[in-house]
């Protein structure tokens, strides 16, 4: 038995992970009949699952995809009610291999190595993911901006290895004179995790002033740029990024909410006849009616505007639009929401003039309901 191909150590777990396995003993059923093929996978040295698959009809390999079994092990991080959080994205894994024949189970056959899967996201064909070995887990510019009036400035960055440096905060004003100073202290920082740094409020204070921070340290640098209060609401959204740290962006301009209202109905006899035969089309007056509503949901839309993003703004935010995992802030929670519609084209400065993007996401945040 040999193992002819494995999933990379960087592969996502939610793409394919393949196993491809041979053995002499699949092409011989009448010495080996009913043969099957044995997968199982151990996280944290404890057995999790047991696969099994009947040999190909061409090659007679046995392919096993272990990608399912492992999401359940790797989860996401995104937590609103801390100002810093760690969390692993990465874990480690083995599969042991083996056989039946007949009924009769034969485990531990052959043993594969300690391999690793990570909780990030890669639209296909990829099926790996690009982890950095010390720095931002993210796409995000070295100069960024958010409104004045936002409060989540997201920061996530990931590490191979502990004790790496603080992350040091310069909160400056517009001629570049320092205002105050914080720090995230990295003491505790375990090896292979995400720390996610929520700059933007709680336990980080931006002194009355600021109008750029420097942030550096932890193999990170970059500038935020405080744009002035927006005229309009502004609306934070943060969502998952292909090396499965968090991003958050406020969006300032014009915003439009519409709702999309579903409602079920019975029909009702719109009279009603008592004790003595008299017809009678309402009580208290009120009109009995013959149709009454007795459950709504109502879907809620929301069309938001950035502000005039530059280049290398306008590329990141493409993880925004295509991330499978993406929430909007409403003042006191997050709340999941899926973008429906929206313009974005991968333009350049030099093709045609960036512009502010437009997009409408979509969530059920109310249901109203009569029945039981």
């Amino acid at each position: 038995m040999v193992i002819k191909s494995y999933p990379s150590d960087t592969s996502s777990v939610n793409n394919e992970m393949l196993f491809v396995m041979s053995d002499a003993k699949a092409s011989d059923p009448v010495t080996y009949p009913n043969y099957r093929y044995v997968a199982d996978v151990y996280v944290d040295a404890v057995l999790v699952a047991r696969l099994k698959v009947v040999p190909d009809p061409i090659y007679y390999f046995g392919v096993f995809n272990v990608s399912d079994i492992l999401r359940s092990y790797v989860g996401y991080g995104f937590n609103a009610g801390s100002n810093v959080v760690d969390y692993t994205v990465r874990r480690d894994y083995q599969v042991k291999f083996g056989e039946e024949v007949d009924d009769t189970l034969t485990t531990n056959i052959l043993e594969d190595s300690t391999r690793y899967a990570f909780e990030t996201y890669k639209p296909r064909p990829f099926t790996s993911s690009s982890v950095v070995a010390n720095g931002l887990a993210s796409n995000m510019p070295a100069t960024i901006r958010y409104h004045e009036d936002e409060v989540w400035e997201l920061i996530p960055y990931f590490s191979n290895v502990s004790g790496i440096s603080n992350l040091s905060i310069a909160w400056k004003d517009a001629a570049g004179n320092t205002l105050g100073t914080d720090t995230v202290s990295n003491a505790a920082y375990a090896a292979n995790t995400i720390r996610q740094a929520n700059i933007g409020t709680g336990a980080f204070t931006k002194p009355s002033g600021t109008k750029y921070a420097l942030i550096t340290g932890a193999g990170v640098t970059l500038r935020v740029n405080f744009m002035c209060d927006s005229k309009y609401p502004a609306y934070t959204l943060a969502w998952l990024n292909p090396f499965g740290g968090y991003d958050s962006q406020s969006f300032g301009l014009v915003s439009k909410k519409s709702i999309e209202i579903e409602r079920k109905e019975f029909g009702k006899l719109n009279y009603q006849i008592d004790a003595s035969g008299v017809v009678s089309y309402q009580a208290n007056n009120v009109y009995y009616g013959s149709k009454r509503a007795y459950a709504s949901t109502v879907k809620m839309r929301l069309k938001l505007t950035s502000h005039l993003l530059n280049e290398n703004e306008y590329t990141w935010l493409a993880d925004l639009f295509i991330s499978p995992d993406v929430y909007i802030y409403d003042g006191s929670k997050f709340i999941p929401v899926t973008i429906t519609r929206n313009d974005y084209d991968y333009n350049n400065y030099k093709n045609s003039k960036l512009t502010a993007l437009e997009f409408t996401i979509e969530f059920t945040d109310i249901t109203n309901s009569q029945l039981l």
